[in-house]
């Protein structure tokens, strides 16, 4: 079903990661919320207070979409694995869901004093920079060598397509498997095959999701090729295909 999803939206043209495209609703919210309370502070107007909870309102309806295209893409790229970054999202995410609510039931009384709302606006700050940051480890920490300009387009793939699961080379879902010093980059005729249809070495189905040609052409395959076998090591592992 998950898989259905995104290969409708490969055929609609967007071969992204869902969640990214997301966050900067629940994010940029909190932004606009904090400022408008500091503001508030200094200048002190109802109407600025007001503005802020009403823009936690929207932050609060955006923040279930949000949270939902994040279960996609971790479901769909990362095969549900809990490492460390998704595990540290996954409690900021129900804190900030907790923030939130909190923020709700506090603005809905007029006795509730400014400081507190600023408070709590403060916290969701942190909270979402944290998110950010967690997120940012996800995609960029340390995963991408750098490569000249012809393999610019294969640097792109890489970072849409694998940097998930293969910081600097590495396999966060199979560490004793790191792409770097895979057999399967002794050709481009074997890379090709394995992409299509990924196998472990037991010969069972792992984790790695299939890119069909659809979704990526023998040509970008290429390109993808050529940047991993420029930017990583060259593969040491033999008979484990």
């Amino acid at each position: 079903m998950i898989d259905q999803i995104y290969e409708f939206f490969a055929k609609l043209g967007y071969t992204h990661p869902l969640h990214p495209s997301l966050v900067h609703g629940p994010i940029g919210g909190v932004i606009v919320a904090f400022f408008l309370g500091m503001a508030a502070s200094k200048w002190p107007r109802r109407n600025l207070l007001q503005s802020a909870y009403y823009v936690i309102i929207i932050t609060f309806i955006l923040y279930f979409p949000t949270v939902l295209a994040g279960i996609l893409d971790w479901q769909h790229y990362y095969d549900g694995a809990l490492i460390l970054p998704i595990k540290i999202k996954m409690v900021l995410a129900v804190v900030f869901l907790l923030l939130l609510s909190i923020i709700l039931m506090a603005g809905r009384h007029p006795k509730t004093p400014p400081w507190t709302m600023n408070m709590l606006y403060t916290l969701c700050l942190f909270n979402v920079i944290g998110l950010g940051y967690y997120g940012g480890q996800l995609v960029y920490g340390g995963r991408l060598p750098e490569a000249g300009e012809s393999f610019s387009e294969g640097r792109k793939i890489f970072v849409t397509r694998c940097s998930g699961c293969h910081a600097n080379g590495g396999n966060i879902l199979k560490p004793n498997l790191p792409l770097r010093t895979a057999p399967q980059l002794e050709s481009y005729e074997l890379f090709l095959e394995f992409i299509r249809n990924p196998k472990l070495p037991n010969g069972k189905t792992g984790p790695m999701p299939a890119l069909k040609e659809n979704e990526l052409s023998d040509q970008k395959v290429r390109e993808l090729y050529n940047y991993v076998i420029h930017g990583f090591a060259k593969p040491t592992r033999s008979g484990d295909r």
